[in-house]
């Protein structure tokens, strides 16, 4: 049977005050973060080293508690043997749902993010014509924030939510929009065949936890 292995993870945190200070208009008290699962199926391997082929993918962004919503949904896929950490013959959804909460606790921030050699590309894309008329209503906010690639029945942003504070703004808070899963909405890239948990790669101050000290 085939199942997810999972490697490592890691979070970036956007504070409140990031995102107001980027786009007043849209984000309010809540810290927002990105989650990053490095992960891969036990039974895909690299024609050219053998090895077990494996990526990192956004797996969560929003604020806390939703992120964490969607990590009990993907928890669910340890009970039937679906996805386990590496080296481990199951996990429990338990110790999934623990591993990620501590992941988020102990996220980085934007800048220390990029110790880990970790890059991100995201986008929102949107076909008109299926939208309710409550996300023309927000469709049409989007748009006078930021024009979109596209034409009359499609529309494709763009953004660099690590490298650009308003990218991420518009991204937290207009992703919904488009209904692919959170992983379809970002291309990730980085090194993902190191031994060492990211964690243990980047400098103390790159937490988020730091901030304040």
């Amino acid at each position: 049977m085939s199942y997810r292995i999972v490697y490592d993870q890691v979070a970036v945190k956007f504070t409140a005050a990031q995102l107001v200070a980027a786009c007043p208009t849209e984000h309010g008290r809540d810290d927002y973060f990105m989650l990053f699962e490095l992960g891969g199926d036990n039974n895909m391997y690299d024609c050219d080293t053998g090895a077990r082929t494996r990526s990192w993918d956004l797996i969560g962004a929003d604020c806390e508690w939703v992120v964490m919503r969607k990590v009990v949904e993907y928890a669910a896929s340890c009970e039937g043997g679906g996805m386990r950490f590496s080296n481990a013959r199951s996990t429990q959804a338990e110790t999934y749902i623990h591993k990620n909460r501590s992941t988020l606790e102990r996220a980085l921030t934007r800048d220390g993010f990029g110790e880990t050699g970790i890059g991100v590309s995201a986008s929102i894309r949107v076909t008109r014509t299926k939208l309710r008329s409550w996300q023309r209503e927000r469709l049409a906010k989007l748009e006078a924030l930021m024009t979109p690639q596209g034409d009359s029945d499609y529309a494709l942003w763009e953004l660099s939510p690590l490298r650009d504070p308003l990218h991420a703004a518009f991204f937290f808070a207009f992703h919904t929009l488009d209904e692919r899963p959170i992983y379809n909405k970002a291309r990730v890239h980085g090194p993902s065949k190191r031994k060492e948990p990211v964690l243990k790669l980047v400098s103390p101050n790159a937490f988020a936890g730091m901030e304040a000290a």
